[in-house]
C-alpha cells in the first residue's frame, strides 16, 4: 500500500523500464547514458569494420549526439574507434547550404575531421539548399552501399534525438530513401531507409527525456502503432537510451496528488 504522504509531496517515483518496442538501456545521469551509448556504437563500429571494411554512421542534429561525438574523441576506452573507416551521414538537414552555422555537418565536421582525422570525403553532408538534395542523397546513398552484399547494403548505426517527427518516421511518395518531409522544410531520410538499418538507437535525457517517455507511453495510441513510433527496424536492433530522470514516470495517478484533508507544508 502506498504512503500518503510520498504520494502527496511530490516525491520522485522508482525509475523503471518504460513500456517500449526494443529495448532500453538506463544511465544513472547524462554521462553514464552517454557512455552506454558510446559503448554499443564502438561495438558495432568495429565489427561493421572487420566485416565489411567500413562502418556507415548516420545522427540526426542535437546536442547529446555532439556530445556523444567528442566523447568518442577523447574517452581512451574508445580510442581504437576505427574512424578512417567511419562514413558520416546525415539522417534530416534543415535548408541551409554546408557551412552554414545552423547545417548539421559543420559541427560535426570541426569534431570528427579537424579533431579526429575522418576523411573529408567519408562525411555526406546533405546539400539541402538545392532542388535535388532529396534525389541528390538518395544516389549518393546507393552508390556507397550497394557494393556490399545483398542484405548488408544499409546503414550500420542510426541515431536520433527526441525528435518526434523522425520516431514517427515518413515514406516519401516516390519510394526514395530520402524525400522532403511534409513541412518542406526538411529534407529527411524515409522510414523505408531508417527501418531497414542495422541498429536504430534514440538518445534523450532529462526533461526532454521524461516528456518524450510520457507521451509516448500515456498516448491512447498504442506505441507500438507507426502514428506514435514508425521506427521498426527489419532484421535489426532497436534501443533507447534514457537517463534515471526519463524513466521515472510522471503520469502515476499517485504522483502530485493533493493530499486530503491536509495543507501542503511551506517549504523551509
Amino acid at each position: 500500500m502506498r504512503d500518503p504522504d510520498t504520494q502527496s509531496y511530490d516525491i520522485e517515483p522508482a525509475k523503471s523500464a518504460p513500456d517500449l518496442p526494443g529495448s532500453v538501456r538506463m544511465g544513472e545521469d547524462i554521462e553514464e547514458t552517454l557512455d552506454l551509448l558510446a559503448a554499443d556504437l564502438f561495438v558495432q563500429s568495429t565489427s561493421c569494420v572487420n566485416q565489411f571494411g567500413d562502418f556507415h554512421l548516420a545522427l540526426s542534429h542535437g546536442q547529446l549526439q555532439e556530445r556523444l561525438l567528442i566523447k568518442l574523441m577523447i574517452d581512451p576506452k574508445y580510442r581504437s574507434m576505427p574512424w578512417t573507416r567511419t562514413h558520416l551521414w546525415s539522417i534530416d538537414e534543415s535548408i541551409v547550404e554546408p557551412g552554414h552555422p545552423e547545417h548539421s555537418m559543420t559541427h560535426w565536421s570541426q569534431i570528427v575531421h579537424e579533431a579526429g582525422g575522418i576523411p573529408s570525403q567519408q562525411l555526406h553532408p546533405i546539400n539541402a539548399h538545392l532542388p535535388t538534395a532529396a534525389t541528390d542523397y538518395h544516389q549518393e546513398l546507393i552508390e556507397h552501399l550497394e557494393w556490399r552484399e545483398r542484405g548488408h547494403d544499409r546503414l550500420d548505426f542510426v541515431l536520433i534525438g527526441d525528435e518526434r517527427a523522425l520516431i514517427r518516421g515518413f515514406d516519401d511518395p516516390a519510394d526514395q530513401l530520402v524525400g522532403f518531409a511534409p513541412c518542406q522544410s526538411r529534407i529527411v531520410m524515409t522510414r523505408r531507409l531508417l527501418n531497414a538499418s542495422r541498429f536504430i538507437g534514440i538518445v534523450s535525457t532529462g526533461d526532454a527525456g521524461r516528456s518524450l517517455v510520457d507521451d509516448l507511453t500515456q498516448s491512447s495510441t498504442n506505441p507500438l502503432d507507426s502514428a506514435q513510433i514508425g521506427l521498426c527496424p527489419q532484421g535489426g536492433v532497436l534501443r533507447w537510451y534514457l537517463d534515471d530522470y526519463a524513466c521515472r514516470h510522471t503520469h502515476d495517478p499517485h504522483i502530485n496528488e493533493e493530499p486530503i484533508n491536509e495543507e501542503r507544508p511551506e517549504p523551509r
